[in-house]
């Protein structure tokens, strides 16, 4: 029973780390929204900005596989956002 407790432990610091490194990636787009006329990238990078705080909402409070996932899945969101508005 430890082994299979240690795995588990294990991979929640993995999930932790990934769900960590995305959210400052994320960050790194949206901490300081860039000034821009085109209304529909501004709104793109307010969206984006949204999932970043609720990601980091969700991290501050996770403590399982699944709760790390989710705020890694809603980082994610905001990076397709981000690509979507330099497109």
């Amino acid at each position: 029973m430890p082994a299979l407790l240690s795995r588990q432990k294990h991979s929640n610091n993995d999930e932790a780390i990934a769900a960590r490194a995305k959210h400052n990636q994320l960050g790194l787009h949206v901490e300081v929204l860039p000034s821009t006329d085109d209304d529909r990238v501004a709104a793109l990078f307010q969206q984006a900005r949204e999932r970043w705080i609720t990601a980091g909402g969700v991290l501050a409070k996770a403590r399982t596989e699944e709760e790390y996932r989710l705020a890694e899945r809603i980082c994610t969101e905001g990076l397709a956002l981000i690509k979507e508005a330099e497109r």
